[in-house]
């Protein structure tokens, strides 16, 4: 099993890389705003490197947000009384995350899988419509494994990562 220190290394990747991608998308949208203003001109693709960059960045939070177990529960409940409700709230949760982040990983893994070998590229950067997939689909299983991770951490009552 992986231990405290490599876990939170995992962690931190996929946030430093999930900040990156926000960081990247305010800056191609503030660069876009200042050329429009100052000289008339315009990023190229500015819309789609805004898009995909912080569509990304939402998507890499997610393993962190499942294996961190910051999934929503019932924290009336759980501060009523949270030595009766705060670890079964907490294997629900992640029950609930498990499955979502199966049904995205299974929904994204069959459209991938249909568009394999396709000539489709997005609109403005031309990037193959297959190989973004793929990233997703690889993200959302990054997701996955994370939200088993977390319910075999809450079944087991362990530290989360």
């Amino acid at each position: 099993m992986i231990n405290g220190q490599h876990k939170k290394h995992i962690s931190n990747l996929f946030l430093a890389a999930a900040a990156s991608c926000f960081l990247f998308g305010a800056g191609v949208t503030v660069t876009d705003v200042v050329l429009r203003a100052v000289a008339g001109l315009n990023v190229p693709a500015a819309i789609e490197l805004t898009s995909l960059s912080i569509g990304l960045g939402a998507l890499l939070s997610m393993p962190v947000c499942y294996a961190k177990r910051t999934h929503v529960t019932a924290k009336l409940l759980s501060e009523l009384s949270p030595n009766r409700f705060t670890r079964p709230l907490g294997v629900v949760g992640s029950i609930a995350s498990l499955i979502f982040a199966g049904l995205l990983f299974w929904i994204l893994a069959e459209n991938t899988l249909s568009k394999l070998g396709s000539p489709e590229t997005t609109a403005d950067l031309g990037v193959p419509v297959p190989m973004a997939l793929m990233v997703v689909t690889l993200t959302l299983l990054a997701a996955l494994v994370a939200a088993v991770a977390a319910l075999w951490f809450s079944v087991k009552n362990e530290k989360d990562w």
